[in-house]
């Protein structure tokens, strides 16, 4: 595709029978038979396969060449951060649907697995600091300050995609119950009203 785009703007938007085959190419079907892995991406014909991957679940039904280049960028991605089993359990955890949906999963899985990591650095610090005294006690805890600011700042992105991935699959569409109660006087009620997507909120109305 690139090449294909590259050739378009050398031709500047003119006829191109070259940049047409090689869009053509690139958007030529994967055989049926290629096997997907958990989390739903396309397993790759190599010995990536046999080293790194876990068992085939399924298989996909009519992929291109951009999207299987796009599946194993993403399983590359997700392995050089140390999270590739993670992401793939999280995306099949919450079966995503496609390549966003797959993306925010592995970026919610390598934010819980940084996240882990850093608390547990931290724990080492806070433990070395109980042991000892003076200017490397105080370094320890300055080293485990930062250590939970990471684990905060972490934790808060996993939580902000979760949040993500709920608006993305109501289409961000809020619902609003509106309650209407008759109140005689001298009398209080309270009413309670719901707002899809958010917490319930309670008010008290005095008569």
């Amino acid at each position: 595709m690139l090449s294909a785009a590259r050739v378009k703007a050398e031709e500047r938007g003119g006829p191109s029978g070259l940049a047409d085959r090689l869009e053509d190419k690139a958007r030529a079907p994967v055989p049926a038979e290629t096997p997907r892995t958990v989390g739903g991406e396309m397993m790759p014909s190599d010995d990536f396969v046999e080293k790194t991957l876990p068992a085939i679940l399924d298989t996909l039904a009519s992929p291109d060449a951009v999207s299987a280049d796009a599946s194993r960028d993403r399983l590359d991605l997700a392995q050089q951060a140390g999270s590739l089993e993670m992401s793939l359990d999280t995306a099949d955890s919450i079966q995503a649907a496609d390549g966003l949906e797959r993306m925010l999963a592995h970026q919610m899985a390598t934010a819980h697995v940084a996240a882990m990591k850093a608390a547990g650095v931290m724990n080492g610090l806070l433990d070395y600091a109980g042991k000892t005294r003076g200017a490397e006690q105080q370094a320890a805890c300055i080293e485990a300050n930062r250590m939970a600011g990471a684990y905060a700042r972490l934790t808060g992105s996993f939580q902000a995609g979760m949040q993500t991935l709920q608006r993305v699959r109501s289409g961000g569409r809020q619902v609003v119950v509106v309650q209407h109660n008759h109140i005689n006087e001298g009398a209080q009620a309270v009413v309670t009203g719901a707002v899809g997507g958010g917490a319930a909120r309670r008010k008290r109305v005095r008569g």
